[in-house]
Order: structure tokens, then sequence, then C-alpha cells
């Protein structure tokens, strides 16, 4: 398992090859009537950040080997981009949070990159009060204003790393959050702040699904996230005003909108409007992955329940993950995101939280689910599978979420228990 993980490595160390690879036409996507290369160096979703990650990780495991200078040729690199292009976002995974958790994952526990850790922290305190303000201001929200991959969720997750150090930004994503999550008068109801109306739908297909809007539970892009945040930050002794009885409120939303069948509870992807006056889930539409679907939220209200002291959820959680990890609906791929290694990597982590064997067999056995995928002739090893409209594509990345990196760190992670903070990426660490 570790000549696999190290020989992979050491391609993606070949910074002309990788790029050559990852910028041809094959690997671009389609999003609505666009065609996009994924491919951007200062995004930890799916550029150089997620190298420095994967190398920061192996110099901790095998502090011998090297991989502490592959890493640093690549944060050169990022250096170097950012002073020709300027700061990106301050999200987690296109922007200043994914490079700065980037950077501490290289940091030698701190020792390291002190300086460039530092201007990146600073940035984020001086910006994020002028987001939060302008996020304020907004009637009803978009998924990506909140949310772990480009919200304040992510960007939050990252300053956790330095409770005291970026406490005034922590304070004040955690008071957006529990005003987020008041209600509002719509019409003839009250609705929860993170109700999303069909015109800040992300896509056209969300419209369709949802033409009355609806509240986004997917891990990725929902409200599992904010509870996340809030149970981190009470843990690390930062508290505001409502912050319990918000983490009550969005844990209880989920237990409420649990999907049951003949097999047990487990939870989908949204919750329409019409869902949400009658009080039930009818769309059984889900997947078992850590972006949408029960791995995602069943670990967020596992942290909500051992945060709470509160036994049902941290019940409810390890029945319907145990479901999740046998049942793997919708599950084609080795990637994280929506594939096989998210679901591992959450399995470890109900292992390390609950300590029941059960989680600690699946994740060893998806692992070698996972290294089922690996070919020596594919470029990086690993190949991202994606399914829409009755096709299979397959496409060489190198990121967190769909890439080569996010695959080799989950193995390591299982095989080697993880020594650097990569995992807050995912809101699992």
């Amino acid at each position: 398992m570790k000549a696999l993980v190290c020989n992979l490595a050491k391609k993606l160390s070949d910074y002309e090859n990788m790029k050559r690879i990852v910028n041809h036409p094959s690997n671009y996507i389609k999003i609505g009537n666009k065609t996009i290369n994924p491919f951007n160096e200062l995004s930890l979703s799916h550029g150089l950040p997620a190298l420095c990650a994967l190398y920061g990780e192996l110099g901790e495991q095998y502090p011998d080997e090297g991989w502490d200078l592959l890493g640093h040729q690549y944060i050169k690199k990022i250096g170097e981009q950012m002073n020709q292009h300027g700061f990106p976002s301050l999200s987690m995974f296109t922007g200043l949070a994914g490079i700065g958790l980037a950077a501490v994952c290289l940091s030698k526990g701190g020792k390291r990159y002190q300086n460039f850790i530092s201007t990146i922290n600073q940035a984020i305190e001086e910006r994020i009060g002028e987001m939060i303000e302008y996020l304020k201001q907004k009637p009803y929200p978009n998924m990506d204003d909140y949310d772990a991959i480009s919200g304040v969720a992510g960007i939050a997750s990252y300053c956790l790393l330095f409770p005291q150090e970026m406490k005034k930004s922590i304070t004040l994503i955690l008071k957006y959050i529990i005003d987020l999550s008041q209600d509002k008068q719509m019409e003839d109801i009250n609705v929860p702040g993170w109700y999303i109306p069909p015109k800040n739908a992300f896509s056209d297909t969300e419209r369709r699904k949802w033409p009355s809007g609806f509240f986004n539970i997917g891990l990725s892009h929902g409200i599992p996230a904010l509870l996340i945040v809030l149970c981190n930050a009470k843990k690390l002794n930062i508290y505001v005003d409502g912050q319990d009885e918000c983490i009550q409120r969005i844990a209880d939303f989920l237990m409420k909108f649990q999907i049951k069948d003949e097999n047990g509870s487990y939870w989908g992807t949204h919750v329409s409007l019409e869902e949400y006056k009658n009080g039930s889930v009818l769309n059984k539409d889900t997947r078992d992955a850590w972006c949408y679907g029960t791995p995602g939220v069943a670990y967020s209200l596992l942290i909500a329940g051992k945060t709470l002291n509160n036994q049902s959820y941290i019940d409810c959680a390890v029945s319907g993950m145990k479901l999740a990890s046998k049942r793997l609906y919708n599950i084609f791929s080795p990637s994280f995101c929506h594939g096989l290694s998210g679901v591992a990597y959450i399995c470890n982590r109900f292992y390390e939280e609950t300590n029941i064997s059960d989680f600690k067999e699946a994740a060893c056995k998806l692992v070698d689910d996972i290294i089922k995928f690996y070919n020596e002739e594919f470029p990086f090893g690993f190949k991202n599978i994606e399914e829409s409209e009755g096709s299979t594509k397959y496409y060489d990345y190198v990121g967190l979420i769909d890439g080569t990196a996010g695959i080799l760190l989950t193995i390591l992670a299982i095989q080697n228990s993880k020594k650097t903070p990569w995992d807050c990426a995912f809101f699992i660490i």
C-alpha cells in the first residue's frame, strides 16, 4: 500500500507533465451551456494546494524521504501565482482558506511557512467582515454564501485551526450562522433562514426539481456544514449567544426530515418547500456520499449529539451510517466528494468517535474496494468517474475533491492514522 501511494505521489510531483494531463480537453466538464476546465492552480479542490496537503501528510508519515521538498516546490508556485494574479476568494476549495490549509499541512506543526500563513490569516481577518455585511443584506441566501465549498462555513473550518488568532473571524461567522437560522415570514408560513428560493438555486436542474424552492441538506452545500462549525467552535470554547439553540435547531431539522423505508432511516439531498410544509419527505432521491446523502448528514448529527450530549442524535447517526456504508447507493467512483474515499473516511471517523468496530471494518473494506480502481496505466493511478444522462465519463484529476490527492490521503489516514489537519476541508476533522 505504501509503495502504491508513494509512487503516485512522485508522479504528481512532475509539474509540467501533471499540467499537460489536467489541461487536456478530455478533462473539461460541461456545466449548463458552458464547457470548463476544473483545474485551477490555486484551488484546493482541483489544484496545487491539494498536492501540498498530500506532501505535507507524507512528510509527517515518512519524514526522511524528502516529501516536504516536493511540497515546497508547489507552495512556491502558489506564492508566485498569488503575486501575479492577486488573492482569490476567501473560500476553502477555491480560495485563501484552502491555500492556508495546504501551508499548514506542510508547516511541520507550525514551524515553517509562518509568514505565508500569517499573511493569509490577516487577509481573511481583514475581509471577512465586509463579506458577512454583504451577505446579511440579502433577503435569502445562495448556497455558496454559507456552504463548505465556497461559503463562510468553509472559511470558518479553516479559521478554527487558529482559535485564538482568528477568534474575531470565527465569532463573526458564528453570529451570521445564528442569524441565518432564524425564521423568516414567507407568505403564509415561517421558514428557516437557510431556505433557498428558486431564483437563488444553483442550476436550472435545481429549479426544475424544486420549483417552489428548497432546503439543502448535503454536507458540501447545505446545513450540516453549519452544524459542524457551531459544534467545533463550542469544543474550542468559542461561544456566542444562541449557539446551543442553533445547534439543536439544525439537528432537529435533520432528524425530522429523514427518509424511512423497510431498511431503516436515511437522508436525501434536499427538502422541498412542500415537504417542509407537510413535515415529511416524499422524494427518496439520494446518494450515500460525503457531499450529499447519509454519510455527511450522519457525521454532522454524531458531532451534534456529542456536543449537546444528546443520545438520540448519536443513535440516529450510527444507524444511518451503518446502513449507508453497506448500501453505497449511487457510489461508483473511488474519489472523495461523491465516491468511496469519502464514505471510507467517514466510516473511519465514526470508529474513532464511537469505538464501534463495525466502522473500522467497513473503512478497511472500502479501502480494498478503492484499490481495485487503481490502474498503473492511468496517468494518476485513479480516475474520477461521473455518470450523467446514461453515459459514464472518466477524468484525470489531481485535487482533493475528486482527484488522486483526496484518494491517497484517505488511504494513508485509514492505514496509518492522519497527522495533518487536511480533513478540516471536509469538516470531518
